[in-house]
């Protein structure tokens, strides 16, 4: 199967499967200061590993299974293949040609994603409010899926 085909495949498994968010927290300086950071995120939650394993290899990321602890029921443990900042974007990219759902998403994620400047710590307060509402629009976007 040509790289292309891969690419197609995966970006029908992740736009029925996967999941854009922007995460919210803080980053502690050495000095002690707090500073607000968003995060771009991109992943999927499945029972079986196999299809995670691929794309793991085709853009990376890591992977990890569900402690048993926290299943109920007679649900089975699943996997989680996960995607942040740059290595996420450049898979939404990769992917984006072949979406049917995820697109505007994908599009969001990528614009918070052009919004980060590498060892930059603080941010306008304009800067901020626009990753807010991205963020906001994207969890908006996933409730309705």
């Amino acid at each position: 199967m040509s790289v292309a085909h891969e690419v197609a495949w995966a970006a029908g498994f992740f736009d029925g499967e996967g999941y854009v968010t922007i995460q919210y927290g803080y980053t502690k300086s050495p000095n002690g200061k707090r500073y607000h950071r968003h995060t771009l995120r991109i992943g999927i939650n499945h029972v079986a590993p196999g299809p995670l394993y691929e794309m793991q290899r085709l853009f990376g990321g890591s992977i990890e299974k569900q402690k048993i602890e926290s299943v109920h029921g007679n649900r089975h443990p699943r996997h989680r293949w996960v995607l942040n900042c740059n290595n996420a974007a450049e898979a939404l990219k990769r992917m984006m040609p072949y979406f049917k759902n995820k697109t505007q998403v994908a599009e969001l994620g990528l614009e918070l994603q052009r919004t980060i400047q590498e060892n930059k710590q603080q941010v306008s307060e304009e800067t901020f409010l626009y990753r807010a509402m991205l963020k906001e629009k994207i969890t908006h976007l996933n409730s309705l899926d």
